[in-house]
């Protein structure tokens, strides 16, 4: 059931839940293959401007390509080809004439001329055509690239052959030529469409050598602000610098209705593109030079959008991949914000293991997830009707080796209107509980939700009243108190549901009453996760622990590995102390009825089994006392292990039966069949992409039942069967094609 709700909630429960009709998903690039560098590009129609949008989401899902996954870890970037409508052009010359497909300075030739040669099998003199010449005229000086005319010539102008009886030569003739041409050249301007490339999304790659080709991981980018370029008809580019095959994109854009914190006046490149870091003062002078924008006078606001990754590492620095640096943004020429440009967090990667160097921290990269952009308001800075000055500054350093360091930056200018509310929250995100590949390491969990809110009205944020619940179950409240100004986000952790029952296994939470007063826009303010339950084991049960050679006191020979069990308040219950490397520990452990968590940490942050640190493999694993295992973990975890489980209940929120269904054939081009035996009427209901009904419910009675649904008139892709009754529910993802 995880895939099928992973695929259900991906487009119409991945973010906020709003009324019937007010989301649109437009899909471009299905499964593109990215075998090879290059641009893989896709055009796609999305909504036109007739209406207003409150959020764009991208979600991009990297798989395996056909052939499977590369072994390496590469940038892959989603860009809009954005069409300005504005037309250049560039200088070209073309001459007035071409021989044999070949621009030449001239060319003599001739109506007729034969050439002469001996002949060694009959001992004679005999002549042949000269080289035919096919010249190609162009006397259209206003359309200099259309041809005019066409000449069948032959070649003069050289020595002609005279030989005496036994084939020796004995003089020359010069063979004048009837004309010469000299080749002029025309001067044309090509006229071009202005394309101007902007970066949505920026992807690595990870190490896909233990991947199998089913693998799949879904990354989600608000594009909001981009959204007067993603309208109508636009050509989407995705780029892939890898050298081998390969990696497969699935572009999903999602559009829900209503109004944005701020409406966007002007968007405009700043940057674009890689660039080498020979010296500093190159850098600074020639790659990234300050560039002067106009402020519209609409204008009230504006922000600088940065994303900046760090390649090349063959030299004495390790840069740009492992040198942690500065960057630095000015304003006309004042340095308002500076910017750590690293990810120091590979070690959590939620794509592991890898088959290669994946734990290590890079500059703002780690292999397999996004590259982080970093938003910086400029506000304070600017003028309606005036001129800025942007100009980013990265920290100097110097560097000897055989390989360049080099960035990858794509900068942006945005310029906004007023903000649209005062008195305004939002929720972002709920990130426990949550089936979302970006959260499987946190994910699932028994104890306490973590959502993000954001500020969405002018107003600094600093009371919330949060409600949250199972959906079908008892209603929590928390009262939230900070300060947050406008569109600032924080993460709210949320004390613990009483219990996890209900209707079915999704988390609903709702947003109310901010700063003690009425939310002015409330279509951002309830928002549901489907979740997976957690395990429930024995109340008694062994921990089994092998660490391996890495320590941190070589001295005391103190393992680099610990570990912990956390009740549902995170109080600690057992703890294991201080371990000591290459050695085997067996704990039996009991506990009480209830929800905690277990927590295993590795200082070094590259678990106890890692192909590249000769630390050599550990082990974790449950046991149940005179029975089979219970929990298998993987060592090479990199930071930690975080896994929860109950003590004595299920946190099933669902009874099941023994119903037995079977969905034929899948994929489809027209009808599927539908047979199972049930103990009980139950409702059969197809759903779209978008989680809507699209005919109406078969009701079956209870035995045998065999039922053929005609999916000829919908269009192809991805519809979900769903069949319920009193003791379960069941959603199965069909596929037509």
């Amino acid at each position: 059931m995880k895939k099928i709700f992973l695929i259900l909630i991906s487009l119409s429960f991945f973010n906020n839940l709003a009324k019937a009709g007010d989301t649109t998903i437009v899909r471009i690039h299905d499964h593109t293959d990215m075998t090879w560098y290059g641009n893989y590009d896709e055009w796609g129609v999305l909504p036109d401007a007739t209406l207003d949008y409150r959020k764009i989401y991208l979600h991009y899902t990297m798989g395996c390509a056909t052939g499977g996954c590369s072994d390496w870890d590469y940038t892959s970037q989603i860009i809009v080809r954005h069409r300005t409508g504005e037309i250049d052009s560039s200088l070209q010359t073309s001459p007035s004439f071409t021989v044999n497909g070949n621009e030449v300075d001239s060319v003599m030739f001739s109506d007729s001329t034969y050439v002469h040669f001996w002949d060694a099998t009959n001992y004679s003199v005999d002549s042949t055509l000269s080289t035919l010449l096919e010249i190609i005229q162009f006397n259209d000086s206003t359309n200099p690239t259309t041809p005019t005319d066409t000449l069948y010539a032959f070649e003069s102008g050289f020595y002609n052959m005279q030989f005496d009886s036994l084939g020796n030569i004995i003089d020359s003739i010069y063979l004048y030529p009837t004309n010469i041409h000299w080749t002029s050249f025309y001067n044309w301007y090509q006229i071009f469409d202005v394309i101007d490339n902007y970066e949505l999304a920026r992807v690595i790659t990870p190490y896909g050598s233990m991947l199998n080709n089913s693998w799949e991981f879904t990354t989600t980018f608000d594009v909001t602000d981009f959204e007067q370029i993603l309208r109508d008809s636009v050509e989407i580019r995705c780029h892939y610098s890898g050298w081998s095959s390969g990696f497969s994109a699935t572009l999903d854009f999602e559009f829900i209705e209503g109004t944005p914190p701020r409406d966007v006046v002007k968007l405009e490149n700043i940057y674009s593109g890689g660039y080498s870091y020979t010296t500093s003062t190159d850098f600074e002078t020639n790659k990234l030079t300050p560039k002067k924008f106009l402020v519209d006078p609409t204008s009230t606001a504006a922000m600088v959008k940065m994303t900046s990754t760090g390649h090349g590492f063959d030299n004495n620095q390790s840069a740009a991949e492992f040198k942690p640096i500065n960057y630095f943004v000015n304003i006309d020429g004042v340095q308002t914000h500076t910017q750590y440009n690293w990810d120091p967090n590979c070690g959590e990667n939620p794509i592991y293991p890898q088959g290669g160097t994946w734990i290590y921290d890079r500059a703002n990269w780690c292999p397999g997830t996004r590259a982080q952009a970093f938003d910086h308001e400029i506000t304070p800075f600017i003028t309606p009707g005036d001129s800025v000055e942007v100009n980013i500054d990265f920290q100097s350093y110097s560097w000897s080796g055989s390989q360049t360091p080099s960035y990858i930056v794509e900068c942006q200018l945005f310029q906004y209107k007023e903000p649209n509310f005062t008195n305004s929250a939002e929720i972002i995100d709920i990130i426990k509980p949550s089936l979302k590949d970006e959260y499987s390491r946190k994910n699932p969990i028994c104890s306490k939700p973590l959502i993000v809110i954001r500020n969405y009205g002018q107003d600094p944020l600093t009371a919330l009243e949060i409600e949250y619940k199972v959906v079908g179950g008892n209603t929590h409240t928390f009262n939230w108190t900070g300060n947050l100004a406008f569109l600032e986000t924080e993460e709210v952790e949320l004390p613990n549901l009483n219990n996890w029952s209900g209707s079915a296994n999704i988390f609903e939470v709702t947003i109310k009453n901010p700063n003690g007063q009425t939310d002015e826009y409330n279509a951002n303010n309830t928002m549901q996760s489907p979740f997976e339950i957690v395990p429930e084991y024995p109340a008694t049960f062994a921990l089994w622990v092998g660490t391996n050679s890495g320590v941190i006191n070589t001295l005391t020979q103190e393992s680099e590995t610990s570990w912990d069990f956390y009740d549902e308040n995170g109080m600690a219950i057992f703890t294991s102390g201080s371990l000591i490397s290459n050695t085997q520990y067996r704990d039996t452990l009991s506990f009480s009825p209830g929800c905690y968590t277990f927590v295993m940490e590795d200082t070094d942050e590259d678990g106890l089994d890692f192909w590249a640190n000769n630390d050599g493999g550990g082990m974790v694993r449950f046991r149940e006392i005179g029975a089979s295992w219970l929990k298998t973990f993987t060592a090479d975890f990199g930071t930690n292990i975080i896994h929860q489980f109950t003590i004595g209940y299920s946190q099933s929120t669902t009874q099941h039966s023994n119903n037995q269904w079977e969905i034929f054939p899948n994929p489809t081009n027209n009808n599927i069949v539908i047979e199972g035996i049930c103990n009980e009427k139950s409702k059969i209901t197809i759903l779209d992409n978008l989680g809507k009904e699209i005919m109406s419910p078969i009701i079956t009675n209870s035995g045998f039942i065999s039922e053929t649904i005609d999916l000829r008139k919908f269009e192809n892709g991805i519809y979900f069967v769903k069949i319920n009754n009193d003791q379960e529910q069941k959603i199965t993802k069909v596929i037509k094609q």
